[in-house]
């Protein structure tokens, strides 16, 4: 608790194992009370690991293009410049309260250097390469630290737009709750209304319809030696025996056209399959056919 009045404090360093121990710790759970942590009895260790924290910082806290613009324009100030008040309220509400918080505890170790030995100048060798910050600007956030801050002018909007993003996000939740589970469901007797008919092939396609242009088609074929692929439906048994009975009384067809016939029917698709009535007389390829 008093550690503002630690000799040595940030400039005696910590144990480099204790460092990388508690960084790693504070890397995985993202918040440790340091109070409540019995094995963390040296200061400085804390102190190591707040510095290599703040140089570990991807970006700057206070930009250095508003520094050097401040101390052009405010040259030769001996108490803290209205400029410097306006563009720290200028800065996002992040890097303002963060800012704030540093240079605060800064001005507090400032107050006790008579006995931590923390005077200006070292806690300008300390935190100045850490915080980016110019020794123009240094000096007035440390030694006149409760006449640098006016209120976070970009507060107000960030916080808007905070609440609006969350706002759209419970929209967003709240319209995909709001589905009815029964428009998600689909029937087993409904379902066929709603799925596409797989289209035929070209090819096979092209071949109905000549069919169902030209009735004597199928006949001219046979009479031409060709035979179409025949194949009935699988639950009309009784018709597959017939048209087998059929195929067997015709003494001219040989054993590589049936071969060729059974192959080209099972490579066709269940679209296709043409169905001859087993009552027609068996047919010769080879005999005149009146029409």
């Amino acid at each position: 608790m008093n550690g503002c009045e630690e000799e040595g404090l940030y400039r005696i360093p910590g144990s480099g194992k204790d460092v990388k121990h508690w960084q790693r710790r504070f890397d995985t759970e993202h918040d440790i009370n340091l109070f409540d942590e019995p094995e963390l009895y040296d200061i400085n260790t804390i102190g190591s690991m707040f510095k290599a924290w703040l140089r570990d910082l991807p970006g700057e806290i206070f930009p250095k293009q508003v520094q050097i613009k401040i101390a052009e324009q405010c040259m030769g100030a001996t108490k803290t410049p209205q400029l410097l008040r306006d563009e720290l309220s200028k800065l996002p509400p992040f890097n303002y309260y963060l800012l704030f918080a540093i240079t605060c505890h800064l001005s507090l170790l400032h107050s006790f250097a008579d006995k931590n030995k923390m005077d200006y100048r070292n806690l300008c060798i300390c935190f100045q390469p850490c915080l980016r910050i110019d020794g123009f600007c240094f000096q007035f956030l440390v030694q006149d630290w409760k006449n640098c801050w006016q209120g976070c002018w970009t507060e107000k909007e960030y916080l808007e737009e905070e609440y609006r993003m969350q706002a759209e996000g419970d929209d967003v939740e709240s319209h995909a709750g709001a589905i009815d589970p029964d428009e998600r469901a689909v029937s087993s007797s409904g379902s066929s209304q709603h799925h596409p008919a797989i289209p035929l092939q070209p090819q096979l396609q092209q071949q109905q319809q000549q069919q169902q242009n030209n009735p004597n088609l199928l006949r001219k074929d046979i009479q031409n030696g060709s035979r179409p692929a025949t194949r009935a439906p699988a639950n009309t048994k009784g018709s597959d025996n017939a048209s087998s009975g059929d195929r067997t009384q015709s003494s001219s067809v040989s054993t590589e056209d049936q071969q060729s016939s059974s192959t080209t029917a099972a490579n066709e698709p269940e679209t296709t399959r043409v169905k001859i009535d087993p009552k027609l007389p068996a047919l010769n390829p080879l005999s005149p056919i009146t029409l």
